[in-house]
């Protein structure tokens, strides 16, 4: 079996005197074990770059991260943000080349931040800080800090059920975020029992993309976590194949 190509979208930071481009180890090994070749996208030096990288790839991995400036989802209370928030370069390269896959019709996994940047692109907002925002909101970690872990139900009647099996899961999450209303063309699928959204799907495209707010990369010998990273894996291949054959 030929084995597919899949993008992930790079963390941008300083180190020393330098920027740096890089993505976590546990992502790799999530697409290598899942059957496919993971390779970290880099920033084009011209917009019209994004077309030929997404056309260069044939799934995509929308990786966790910080989190995202307010004022592109009209927030009001930037003092509730983390100290690390994603910078512009991230954020476009991020929404650019979700647009571009999406229009190519290409798979895509997206994770924690991931999934709240879609809603957001989609004209969606998010909770600030879920502590301060979200009535009854149970622990859903902190980013690079604690994790958690909780239980979350899913909608029997979607691809994510279908993906993983089963009604409910027992996951990591890692954040202080998440959605609070939805994006337009979108469907929440997956909730915890605070009602915090846990994933979301396409209702134009239903196969066009999974989108979680946990972290499956830290539960790769959980079997229905893993099948999150093997269906990117084999939609891609299946995908390019019968655009290649």
């Amino acid at each position: 079996m030929n084995k597919p190509l899949i993008g992930l979208n790079p963390y941008y930071f300083k180190y020393s005197d330098a920027m740096w481009n890089g993505s976590k180890e546990r992502y790799f090994t999530a697409i290598w074990e899942a059957g496919g070749i993971p390779v970290t996208l880099h920033y084009p030096n011209q917009d019209d770059s994004i077309n030929e990288i997404a056309q260069a790839i044939d799934g995509l991995l929308l990786v966790g991260g910080p989190d995202l400036p307010n004022d592109i989802y009209n927030g009001n209370h930037p003092e509730l943000l983390d100290s690390d928030v994603m910078g512009p370069k991230r954020e476009k390269f991020d929404r650019n080349i979700f647009l571009a896959m999406y229009n190519l019709r290409k798979p895509m996994l997206a994770i924690c931040v991931g999934m709240q940047h879609i809603s957001v692109i989609r004209g969606g907002t998010l909770y600030e800080d879920l502590n301060e925002q979200l009535d009854g909101s149970i622990n859903h970690g902190e980013f690079n800090g604690e994790y958690a872990h909780h239980k979350i139900k899913l909608e029997k009647n979607s691809l994510i059920h279908k993906v993983v099996g089963g009604d409910n899961l027992e996951i990591i999450s890692t954040h202080h975020q998440g959605i609070r209303t939805l994006g337009s063309g979108l469907k929440p699928v997956s909730w915890s029992n605070d009602g915090l959204i846990e994933a979301i799907e396409d209702t134009k495209i239903p196969d066009a993309f999974l989108a979680v707010q946990w972290h499956p990369e830290f539960m790769l010998d959980d079997e229905d976590q893993m099948n999150l990273f093997k269906w990117l894996v084999l939609e891609s291949l299946s995908k390019s194949q019968s655009t290649n054959p």
